[in-house]
């Protein structure tokens, strides 16, 4: 560190135990105090909201804010009552005069900066992690070039420590996290803005938690988890068989380890077969790791950690699938098995024979079309009258939605395409959600649970273009069995928007204004209005209401970060099915409009207690969609 000695004045115009306020040619200011023979210089600008500390009370060492009282070491600029610290400058007296050394030691400077940001996290103090993160852009070590500008760094501790301390592993503030860095980078929402919203989700889940499994309040304490010793490059696998045995700190290590050698494609690889295998708590287990593989490719130096909480999480996950509702998904899945889908290993051959669009009439066809070990020879993409009949199966019930998908797979139909038109019913499903079901006091159900289907078949379609052929079939049979499995939440179509606009607007609403935007209408969650509009747009006009909405449904649509969280990732998958979708309609929009614009209540504490009341006088389970 190269020294930058200026001359503050005489010792004598120092009086003992009083801050006084010096100030250099370049007009920064500097609260200096003399005690026990010593010069101490901190920022006059107090770190809370800039007062200056220089007109501040000294008292035994510690001088206090004048303004909202927060209190500062002198000796070591560490703040006893408040927040964060205040950085200190090191001086020295030479021939009577003192000197301050303005040099700033960038790598103590990160270090403490890094410290005062994690600890805001661990505290849920989003103003002062967001103060603490613009401190470390203005060290100037971001790259701009990532989009995140001067808060890269700290949307990178931010990920690393959220996935450090999540209690059970990747969840919806990390998964927020990933969508606001690509807002940001596209332009959609301010970085500032965004970082709060992150800081909060993040927080908010894991607040005053150590990191998993020996922070305060843990039971056990276990010890950091060790290195695998057998760990073997050639065997990932065994991340899976750690998995389905809830060998979690097993399958955590195994995964630190991984990436370490093999990266972020490494993790992928290594996760795909298990996740394939089952639908994972609510299609969170695809929907986290798609979101965990974004966040980890961003952010390298937090990708073992991610990766890390996303084994975690997908090691608690109840696979659904599993499960007695669900027997007709588990068939298909078993005739899946049995048919010739398999191909080379990697993403490049899975990706390459999404290109092959022979179309074959049988199994036996597509079997003796396709050479020995490459991929099954895959169909072109359904046409309109194909994928309209397909979509009315999978929107008819999970029985008939699984045996349509295996009948196109068996077909050679690419899972791909499938999976684009299942995200397309998805989103029909979701405009048909009936508000009904969350004004029950005898049900659990909530529109969230139909937002699922949309983020699970968008998921299910991302890992599937890196997944191999039989893995990628798998995703599709899911994705299709979860879209039809809700079918109960449907209201009578022919009378949805109506009934819908009645029963989400606001009492004592106006009707929109003529002439009035997409965003105004949604502001005054004017759904009939904000349909309307829509259905007006043309493809490009559709592309710019996603982010035109963007910012409300970052910041205004929802209080709680868990609704938050699911108002952002359902727009993010909305916008990035109708930008795949070779056939691109208003469904998506419509499903966004009619999810979004609508008051929701965010804390049903009369069905919470009615559920309760209900259970201890019955015994039976409250009413649910399957």
């Amino acid at each position: 560190m190269k020294s930058d000695w200026i001359d503050l004045g005489p010792l004598s115009e120092f009086p003992a135990e009083q801050p006084v306020l010096r100030k250099d040619d370049a007009g920064r200011r500097f609260a200096c105090v003399l005690r026990g023979g010593e010069v101490h210089a901190l920022d006059d600008r107090c770190p809370h909201q800039g007062y200056p500390l220089s007109q501040g009370a000294l008292r035994g060492g510690v001088l206090t804010c004048a303004w909202h009282n927060w209190k500062f070491d002198i000796a070591t600029g560490a703040c006893s009552f408040g927040g964060e610290p205040v950085r200190r400058y090191a001086t020295r007296v030479d021939g009577g005069r003192v000197q301050l050394n303005r040099a700033i030691d960038t790598a103590a400077e990160v270090r403490r900066l890094v410290a005062g940001l994690r600890e805001a996290i661990l505290r849920d103090e989003p103003a002062r992690a967001l103060r603490e993160g613009l401190r470390l852009g203005a060290l100037g070590l971001h790259r701009a070039e990532t989009g995140l500008g001067s808060l890269h760094l700290a949307f990178e501790v931010l990920a690393r420590d959220g996935a450090e301390r999540a209690e059970h592993g990747f969840d919806h503030g990390l998964a927020l996290l990933a969508d606001l860095c690509a807002w940001i980078e596209r332009g959609w929402v301010p970085a500032e803005e965004a970082f709060v919203v992150a800081v909060h989700a993040v927080g908010e889940a894991s607040a005053r938690l150590g990191p998993r499994g020996k922070g305060p309040g843990r039971a056990g304490g276990r010890s950091p988890l060790a290195r695998i010793a057998d760990f073997e490059l050639d065997e990932p696998e065994k991340v899976s068989e750690a998995l389905a045995a809830e060998r979690r700190d097993e399958a955590e290590a195994r995964m630190r380890e991984l990436v370490e050698v093999r990266g972020v494609a490494g993790a992928r690889r290594a996760l795909m077969p298990f996740v394939a295998q089952h639908l994972h708590d609510y299609g969170h287990g695809a929907i986290f790791l798609a979101k965990a593989l974004e966040l980890a490719g961003r952010f390298s130096g937090a990708a073992d950690e991610v990766l890390a909480a996303s084994t975690v999480q997908l090691a608690w996950a109840t696979a659904d699938t599993s499960l007695p509702p669900f027997a007709a998904t588990r068939a298909a899945l078993a005739r899946v098995a049995e048919l010739p889908l398999s191909g080379p290993e990697g993403a490049a051959a899975s990706a390459a024979s999404v290109a092959s669009v022979a179309s074959v009439a049988s199994v036996d066809e597509a079997a003796a079309a396709a050479p020995a070990g490459s991929a099954s020879t895959r169909a072109a993409p359904l046409d309109p009258a194909e994928r309209a009949a397909f979509e009315a199966e999978v929107l008819a019930g999970e029985r008939p939605a699984v045996e349509a998908t295996v009948g196109w797979l068996a077909r050679g139909a690419d899972p791909l395409a499938l999976l684009g038109a299942i995200g397309h019913a998805a989103s029909l499903r979701l405009a048909r959600f009936d508000p009904a079901w969350e004004q029950r006091l005898d049900a659990e159900v909530g529109v969230l649970d139909v937002t699922h289907a949309v983020t699970f078949a968008e998921a299910a379609a991302a890992l599937g273009r890196e997944a191999l052929p039989r893995e990628a079939a798998q995703l599709a049979v899911l994705a299709a069995g979860f879209v039809g499995k809700l079918r109960a939440a449907d209201v009578a179509h022919v009378a949805h928007v109506a009934h819908v606009a009645h029963a989400a607007a606001p009492a004592g609403a106006a009707a929109r204004a003529p002439g009035g935007t997409l965003l105004q209408a949604a502001e005054a969650r004017d759904v009939g209005g904000a349909l309307a509009i829509a259905r007006e747009l043309d493809a490009a006009g559709r592309r710019r209401a996603f982010a035109e909405l963007a910012p409300f449904a970052a910041f205004d649509a929802a209080v709680r970060p868990i609704f938050t969280a699911h108002a952002v990732k359902t727009l993010e998958a909305l916008q990035r099915l109708e930008s795949s979708d070779p056939q691109p309609d208003g469904a998506y929009l419509e499903a966004l409009l009619t999810y979004l614009v609508p008051v929701r209540r965010e804390l049903h504490a009369r069905r919470i207690a009615a559920v309760a009341r209900k259970f201890m006088a019955d015994g039976r389970p409250p009413e649910g969609l399957y």
